[in-house]
């Protein structure tokens, strides 16, 4: 509104001067050739001057961008703004969506619950068509509710927690990430792949980590139809585990998931070796140490952890290279990736309602330039792994391929 009267009372003296020449106060002499040319001059000025203010304004459609710029995430919160300003300058190059110019709004959600609402309340009140990012767990969490009762559509970004997306009402909500609970259904595939005969065992270590992952493989398992020859809790902190390792060798296990930490899981591949058993051992995330994975490489035995895995941006053709891959720019690229899923969703069924938009991008894959084939299953959940193997290579775990 300030802009508006700032070019009107900086305009009002030659729209003044215009009219007072093409119809001038007083005299009716007849004018000379160079008054009649100021006259046209000053006519031409008052049309353009009408036209700033009859011409119609381009209408914008807001892109909001909740993440941390402040404190250990920060990089993380700046490489998502980079890729979206130059998403979204690549889209208004093109002709923006639906004939709208697009713009990109920012705020720091502090990767905390605390701070996170007012981030989303700061975004809403400029009323976007979409928010991306809150890329941690407890961020996306707290905001969730607010974007949900304004119905707008958030695409969380790198959020892994199982609550992202355990709503007690709908809401237009997508997660780009996997998430932590599915662990135990990666480890259920892995051992089906690793045992022709489908004899597979299971150890855990009785914490609440291990047991939430062991019910989860067990759970996996039985979807496929197998159930497991060894199921074996065993407590953390004993010295020697020899009665784990016989009866394995008795039960003729082909493949071993162990669920807990590295100490105990250290003592359970030196009996196995012990034996001449060589047996697959998959390790749970918490075995992704760099001790560990020496003792690994020594064993003489095919030993493999879960690492978390995340949708792999198209730059990076390979493990090798997503692992050289700075973690903040492969963050960007997943933040760009939503934003061009949205983009042609919205240009394909030509609406920004996000309820709609959401359920159009549940089940329906759709290839997008920077991630390739995306998906989400009816949940809102990224449709794609959540944890990949890997396997110890120089005293570190290397995602295989």
């Amino acid at each position: 509104m300030r802009i508006f009267t700032h070019r009107a009372n900086f305009l009002s003296p030659l729209l003044g001067n215009a009219l007072d020449c093409v119809w001038p106060r007083g005299s009716r002499k007849q004018s000379r050739p160079h008054e009649r040319s100021k006259r046209v001059r000053f006519s031409l000025v008052a049309v353009a001057a009408a036209s700033i203010f009859s011409a119609p304004a381009v209408a914008e459609v807001r892109v909001g961008l909740a993440a941390p710029f402040t404190g250990r995430m920060a990089a993380t919160g700046l490489a998502m703004q980079r890729a979206l300003e130059a998403a979204i300058s690549d889209a208004n190059a093109a002709g923006g969506v639906l004939g709208q110019r697009l713009v990109l709004s920012v705020e720091d959600d502090g990767c905390a619950s605390a701070t996170a609402q007012g981030a989303a309340n700061t975004l809403l009140a400029g009323k976007p068509a979409l928010v991306v990012g809150h890329p941690c767990s407890s961020a996306a969490i707290a905001a969730r509710p607010l974007y949900g009762q304004a119905g707008v559509l958030l695409m969380a970004v790198g959020a892994r927690h199982p609550d992202v997306t355990r709503l007690s009402s709908p809401a237009p909500l997508l997660r780009l990430a996997g998430r932590d609970d599915w662990q135990g259904e990666a480890a259920a595939r892995w051992l089906l792949s690793h045992a022709p005969s489908r004899r597979v065992a299971l150890v855990h270590d009785r914490t609440g980590y291990a047991r939430a992952l062991f019910d989860g493989a067990v759970a996996g398992l039985k979807a496929a139809g197998v159930d497991p020859v060894s199921l074996l809790p065993i407590i953390a902190g004993k010295p020697d585990y020899e009665e784990v390792a016989l009866r394995l060798k008795e039960d003729r296990a082909e493949a071993l998931f162990f669920a807990g930490y590295p100490d105990e899981a250290a003592i359970i591949v030196a009996r196995l070796a012990a034996l001449g058993l060589d047996v697959p051992v998959l390790g749970s995330d918490a075995l992704a140490t760099p001790e560990f994975a020496r003792t690994a490489e020594k064993a003489g035995m095919r030993i493999a952890v879960l690492l978390p895995s995340e949708l792999p941006p198209l730059a990076a053709k390979d493990a090798s290279s997503l692992e050289s891959m700075n973690e903040a720019v492969a963050a960007g690229l997943r933040a760009r990736g939503a934003f061009e899923a949205w983009l042609l969703t919205v240009n394909k069924m030509g609406t920004f309602d996000g309820a709609a938009l959401a359920q159009a991008l549940k089940g329906a894959a759709i290839r997008t330039p920077t991630l390739g084939e995306i998906g989400f299953d009816a949940n809102g959940d990224l449709d794609a792994p959540a944890f990949a193997p890997a396997s110890p290579r120089g005293g570190r775990w290397i995602p295989d391929n």
